[in-house]
């Protein structure tokens, strides 16, 4: 049995892993990369600090999650003295990360979108219009965490339940070199946590654990069918929108359509998938007679590695970044503000030519 302990050490290499990269984007994003400005380089910079949060209130949340039957329990296993609430309000505001970074992505495609099909819509975005799209995927993410107020506190059934299993078999870690594996009991009602229990005792649906996972799968579904759409349709139209542009903006643009794909697939990887079966076997595990006791917590293990994923993928894919790199790597002296031999795009250049 692995030892718990290295779900703490997981997170906290995911949150140094996460700050070091996304710190260098952002570094590279304000004070280096020149052909990206306006919404779009704003956009990287706050996606990157959405990353580093996330991965920074793991460490301090412990976020853990079991599936018993029709049951989830999603609760802390840190040893953190804080009081119970504190320490739900932590967990639900991690759990909230998921939905907005979701949110976010769908909006970075939308405004790619527009790029393409409606330059004049996307200048929207920017000015005082900033702050919408800045402040719908917080609006997302304290709704889901709001949900998880509303819909999973645990009450006297769930409680009494989820006791039935009370977490046994799970082990502590000790050190670097060795893991001593404990076998030790866990009184539910002393831990923060959150309990889903889909059916009550006579079998009927729970309407408080049907609104939550409804509400759950409808949120992350609605934000997937935006992302598919403007995906799909900057792929299908992408040679002839792409007309528009200048040559090496024909394929700045390119690199940017690749780069947004590949921080919708890192999300997609480390957050939604994982979560699909926490969040259905409750449901299904009554409705096809399966005996379930799953510590599917451990997934939460690679949420860490989502954020840096995204950060070298966007960094590896958009050239310019690529030569800056080599430009500090060639010349450490950029670093602390050296003149930088690439040439500042114009801002004065045609609307078709921004991004």
């Amino acid at each position: 049995m692995i030892s718990l302990g290295i779900t703490e050490i997981l997170s906290k290499l995911g949150f140094g892993a996460s700050f070091l990269t996304n710190s260098f984007l952002i570094y590279l994003t304000i004070f280096h990369v020149r052909k990206i400005y306006g919404t779009y380089k704003q956009m990287i910079v706050y996606f990157a600090i959405s990353g580093i949060l996330l991965t920074g209130l793991e460490p301090i949340a412990r976020p853990f999650c079991h599936n018993f039957n029709g049951s989830l329990i999603y609760f802390s296993v840190g040893t953190l003295d804080l009081p119970q609430f504190t320490v739900q309000l932590i967990l639900s505001i991690w759990a909230g990360f998921y939905l907005q970074t979701i949110s976010f992505i769908s909006i970075q495609f939308y405004y790619r979108y527009l790029c393409f099909f409606d330059v004049k819509k996307a200048k929207s975005f920017g000015g005082l219009k900033t702050v919408l799209w800045i402040g719908y995927p917080l609006i997302i993410g304290a709704s889901y965490s709001t949900f998880i107020f509303l819909f999973s506190i645990p009450d006297t059934y769930s409680d009494d339940y989820m006791r039935l299993i009370i977490i046994r078999k799970l082990c502590t870690y000790f050190s670097l070199r060795s893991e001593i594996f404990n076998i030790y009991e866990l009184e539910i009602t002393e831990r923060p946590r959150f309990d889903v229990v889909f059916y009550d005792a006579e079998g009927n649906i729970r309407i408080r654990s049907l609104c939550f996972t409804v509400s759950s799968i409808s949120m992350i579904t609605v934000h997937y069918i935006v992302i598919l759409y403007c995906g799909i349709r900057m792929h299908l139209n992408m040679k002839r929108e792409l007309k528009k542009f200048s040559a090496p903006q024909r394929k700045l643009q390119r690199q940017f359509f690749h780069a947004l794909i590949a921080q919708c697939s890192g999300p997609t990887l480390f957050l939604v998938l994982p979560a699909a079966p926490i969040l259905l076997t409750p449901i299904l595990s009554p409705i096809v007679d399966i005996s379930v006791s799953w510590r599917t917590g451990w997934f939460y293990s690679i949420v860490g590695l989502y954020p840096p994923f995204d950060s070298i993928a966007y960094m590896v894919i958009v050239t310019e970044y690529k030569k800056v790199i080599r430009n500090i790597l060639k010349r450490p002296s950029l670093i602390c503000g050296g003149k930088h031999p690439i040439e500042r795009t114009s801002k004065t250049s045609s609307s078709n030519q921004k991004t």
